[in-house]
């Protein structure tokens, strides 16, 4: 009985040592600082039953969402299509050093919506880089979540489309 308990303690021990701490950062690096620093329209998002994209329209701080659909633009989220390699190789080097070699995943987001206002429809279609990083000390990186980062690559697309 003590070998089991000593068997699945190493085992308890070991898998939680292999798990590598997420995080995420978009791409180009220089969208990680943007700052929506330009008056916000007033929006209402129709169809919020798709929460990811929902987090990341929120989180990209482009509109002003709000729960009134008086007054204010309506968009319509499309579902977004995100391409990731085929395989992952990269993390064999993270869980066989214990997480002390750090390997990442390129994320290709195609994130869409479009935005209905005083009867004219225009459609946003946007292709988003985020990058995720598997590493033991992401645990100082904490809160650098996919949508948030989503959302900073979505602004950052954003800004550039419309200079």
């Amino acid at each position: 009985m003590k070998v089991f308990k000593i068997a699945v303690y190493s085992f308890l021990v070991s898998v939680s040592l292999w798990s590598c701490i997420p995080s995420y950062s978009a791409y180009p690096k220089e969208y990680n600082r943007a700052k929506a620093d330009f008056p916000k329209q007033k929006a209402f998002v129709v169809n919020k039953e798709l929460k990811k994209e929902f987090e990341i329209l929120k989180h990209s701080d482009i509109y002003e969402i709000v729960e009134d659909s008086t007054h204010a633009a309506k968009i319509t989220l499309h579902p977004m299509l995100t391409h990731t390699p085929p395989c992952g190789n990269p993390m064999i080097g993270s869980m066989l050093t214990v997480g002390l070699l750090p390997s990442g995943f390129p994320y290709d987001v195609s994130y869409s919506y479009d935005v209905a206002e005083n009867s004219t429809t225009k459609n946003y279609q946007y292709k988003l880089q985020v990058y995720q990083s598997l590493w033991l000390f992401n645990i100082f990186r904490l809160g650098r979540t996919f949508s948030k980062q989503s959302g900073k690559a979505l602004l950052g697309n954003y800004i550039a489309s419309n200079k």
